[in-house]
Order: C-alpha cells, then sequence, then structure tokens
C-alpha cells in the first residue's frame, strides 16, 4: 500500500503542547536520525493548569499545559484513599475499594492500621501567575521554569472530610471507630443503639482551637484542617475541573481531551434535623467500598433489622475525598484574621508547617499575607477575586453571584477591632455559598457548636508556603 505524503505547508499546528509529541533531529556524532520528546528539548517536565479569563464572570476556566498530563494527573500525583500511622508511613488502598490494600490485603479503617486518609504520594510543584488577560493556576513533578513554584510535600487529609475524637484521650483521630470512647456527632449516648447514631460519626461540638491541640497529639506535624491543606484541595479542583465553582452539576461525560468537567454537585442533603441537630451524619467509613471514586452518590441509614430509615443523598466524592464541603464548617488552623478600624480585614498566617505547636488564638509568629476588603453590613458576600498567593485563600475582591466566579461565599461580620478563625467548607444548610471556596470570618479561634468539626491532616514533611523562583 502506497504510504499517504503530506506537503508541509498543510502539516496543521498541534492544539496542545504535551510530553507526547516527538521532534525528528540528527546526531552527526552516531550518523542516526531519530526522534526525542518536545520534554526533554525544552529541557524541562512539562506542567498542566487552568487559566481563567479575567475579564469573564463565568466560573469555568481553559485547560491549560499538556492536557494528557492532566487527565492523567490524579493518577500520576497518587490522589486517593490511605492507611496513615502516626510517623507518616503511608499505605496505599486499593483504587476500587477502601477496605482492601493496593497490594491486597484487607484493610481495616478502625485505627487499628493507622488514620483513614486521604491525599497524594509524591511531592510536586504548584505555581500561579497572572497576566493582563488571564490568571493561571498550573501543577507540575518539577519546578516549572520562569514561575514562582511553591513545593508541595507528601500529605494527606481526613478521607471522610471529617474526623472523630477519641473522647478517652482527647485525640483527634481518622478512625471509624463504632465503640464509645470514639463517639462522634455532640456525643449522644441515648442514641447508641438507634439507626441515628452517633457511633461511627465524625465528632463536632469541640472548641476549635482544642481540635488543633488533639491532632498534635498524634506527632509532628499533625494538625486539623491546616491552611494550606484546605488551599491545595481546591487548588486541585480547580484545576482538574478547570471550574472555580466545585457546587456546578456533576457531569461524567469526559471532554474531548479526557478531562473532567462541570463540579460535584451542591453538596450533601441537609439531614440534620433526624440526627439532634448536628450535622455528623454520615459515617466516616461511608462509601468507603467506592474507593477512589469520583462523582455523587448516596448511603442509606438502616436499623438493627435492615430497613432503610433515611437515604442520604448528594454526597460528593474527589478520588475517594468525600464530603470535603457543604457538610461540616471547620476552622482553619496556622493562620487567623484581624478587623480593622475602616472594615477591611487583615490576613495573617505561618510560613512554615514544623514540628512546632501551631499557634490557635493570636497572630504572634504569623506574617501579613494580604487584605480582605471594606464593606458596609455584616452579611455574606459572594467572592470575585481570591488570594492565591502563599497558600491562603482569602477575598480579596467580593461581587458576583452563586453561579459566578468562585460562587462562594465569605461572612464579613463588619467590625472595627478583634481577632477571628477562619472558617472553611461550610455546612449542609448553606446551599451555594458553600464550596470548597466558602470561608467566615464571624468566629473567634474557640468557637465549639453542633456545625462544626474538624479534618485530621498530616505532612510527611515540613511545608513552606513561600514560593520560590525557577529559572
Amino acid at each position: 500500500m502506497e504510504k499517504t505524503k503530506t506537503k508541509i505547508n498543510e502539516i496543521e499546528d498541534f492544539a496542545d503542547v504535551n510530553s507526547n509529541i516527538k521532534l525528528f533531529g540528527y546526531n552527526p556524532a552516531t550518523n542516526k536520525t531519530g526522534r526525542v520528546s518536545i520534554a526533554a528539548v525544552q529541557n524541562k517536565i512539562p506542567y498542566c493548569g487552568v487559566r481563567f479569563a479575567k475579564a469573564n464572570s463565568s466560573p469555568v476556566g481553559e485547560p491549560i499545559g499538556d492536557l494528557q498530563m492532566l487527565a492523567q494527573l490524579p493518577s500520576i500525583l497518587g490522589l486517593g484513599g490511605y492507611l496513615v500511622k502516626n510517623d507518616h508511613s503511608r499505605q496505599k488502598l486499593a483504587s476500587d475499594t477502601h477496605f482492601k490494600l493496593e497490594s491486597g490485603g484487607t484493610a481495616k479503617l478502625d485505627g487499628s492500621m493507622g488514620h483513614y486518609n486521604w491525599g497524594w504520594n509524591i511531592p510536586y510543584y504548584y505555581a500561579t501567575w497572572e497576566d493582563d488577560t488571564y490568571e493561571y493556576e498550573a501543577i507540575s513533578t518539577a519546578p516549572m521554569s520562569g514561575r514562582w513554584n511553591y513545593r508541595i510535600p507528601v500529605a494527606s487529609t481526613a478521607c471522610a472530610g471529617a474526623s472523630a475524637l477519641d473522647r478517652t484521650n482527647n485525640i483527634l483521630v481518622n478512625y471509624c471507630n463504632r465503640t464509645a470512647q470514639y463517639r462522634g456527632g455532640t456525643n449522644d449516648n441515648s442514641l447508641d443503639s438507634a439507626w441515628n447514631t452517633m457511633l461511627g460519626k465524625p465528632v463536632v461540638n469541640v472548641a476549635e482551637n482544642l481540635m488543633q491541640q488533639y491532632a498534635e497529639k498524634n506527632g509532628d506535624r499533625w494538625g486539623s484542617t491546616m491552611f494550606p491543606m484546605v488551599f491545595m484541595i481546591g487548588a486541585l479542583c480547580r484545576i482538574i475541573f478547570h471550574n472555580r465553582n466545585i457546587q456546578a452539576a456533576y457531569n461524567a461525560t469526559l471532554t474531548s481531551d479526557g478531562l473532567h468537567q462541570g463540579g460535584l454537585g451542591m453538596g450533601v442533603d441537609d439531614v440534620s434535623s433526624s440526627f439532634g441537630n448536628q450535622y455528623a451524619t454520615v459515617d466516616i467509613d461511608a462509601l468507603a467500598d467506592k474507593g477512589d471514586a469520583i462523582g455523587v452518590f448516596s448511603v442509606d441509614c438502616k436499623d438493627s433489622a435492615g430497613t432503610t430509615k433515611l437515604t442520604i443523598k448528594n454526597i460528593p466524592c474527589f478520588y475517594g475525598l468525600k464530603n470535603f464541603y457543604h457538610y461540616i464548617a471547620e476552622m482553619e488552623h496556622g493562620c487567623n484574621m484581624v478587623y480593622n478600624s475602616d472594615y477591611t480585614v487583615t490576613m495573617y498566617a505561618q510560613q512554615k508547617w514544623t514540628k512546632d505547636a501551631v499557634v490557635t488564638d493570636t497572630v504572634k509568629g504569623m506574617r501579613q499575607i494580604g487584605t480582605a476588603p471594606a464593606v458596609t453590613a455584616a452579611n455574606w458576600y459572594f467572592i470575585k477575586r481570591m488570594n492565591l498567593q502563599r497558600m491562603l485563600l482569602f477575598p480579596t475582591e467580593l461581587g458576583g453571584s452563586e453561579i459566578t466566579y468562585y460562587g462562594d461565599g465569605f461572612y464579613h461580620a463588619y467590625l472595627t477591632s478583634g481577632l477571628r478563625g477562619l472558617l472553611a467548607f461550610g455546612t449542609a444548610n448553606l446551599g451555594g455559598i458553600a464550596g470548597n471556596g466558602y470561608l467566615s470570618g464571624f468566629n473567634a479561634p474557640s468557637v465549639a457548636w453542633a456545625s462544626g468539626g474538624g479534618a485530621l491532616c498530616e505532612a510527611a514533611e515540613d511545608w513552606d508556603t513561600e514560593p520560590f523562583w525557577e529559572a
């Protein structure tokens, strides 16, 4: 069969540049002609990411960089479930079920084999920049040339979106242990034998500053909802979905490039009234049988006879991470905010997450990151632009709506003084303001309420939130 010939002027440009593209070259030393990867010619590892047009109010962005890498990013980073011990050693859970190890053995999520966590298993790099037209976010497995890079260490957080409390020893844990020692919710023992039991559920109604102290009892670099972890969950969602609004409807259909589109829906149903008016309604090991799935799921709550008493719907799952927004509000740690006399809000955060104890009730030892704008009344405001520097999310411009820009809400307390903590993620009754960019500046760092809990997280090494320049 005669081969089809193509003229040089008929060759089309590639729509995207990725690591599969090969260039032809000649090596005079060996007198050979061959192919070489474009990444090798560029002398850098490809990156992938997203850009958002500044003039466009749509939350939907445009994928950039190596689109094949972007399609494979979850597997490249190892996103999914892990069993993590206090010394930060970890075992990957199977992708099809978290009741099994990737190596094939049985996985127990009750604490006997470690914490039931979600995260990644390689260090990687994040960069953000902007020009006159776009704002960019990108990820690579090596520092990106010509950019300020943040190194992201191996790390993980609560796979259930929120954590349990060892009430005997006051230790925050990611166990699904259905004994009284780990009773979740508001610790109502009268429901232990009921279908809406608090056994096996995350804990709420514990002072948020104590959540951090209880987390640190696990060892070095364990914390409760540490701010860089909150930041990277949001960044991964924005990049993988090329969408700032995680509450956009779920769309199981991939693009022609094999990329996700849409979001993960509004979030879990508000069934708090059936659980003592507190929001810890889903078992920590619920949907563990789905493994590292992505999508929206439901769970049935059954009584001892096996009768379904209630179905909890619309549970978001991001490669195995469940209920990480619109479920239980969580105070971020390692950062705080101070209201000013002109109604602006100054944001502070520590530079490094190390083995040192994290301060919770002061900005001492923290550095000033930036300022949120003033308002004219205490209220919820939709977020138009976010700070993406030094891994601390906060609004730099307000405006928009539930379906534009970030699509999430920020509660501005309209104060002229006072220290406040920064609540993240929101609760199941808050509707469209409570995506993974939700923030509230109303409460002191010591707040305790039936809607608030914490997510035990860890980093395998010190996490520096100061970027470095890669030439």
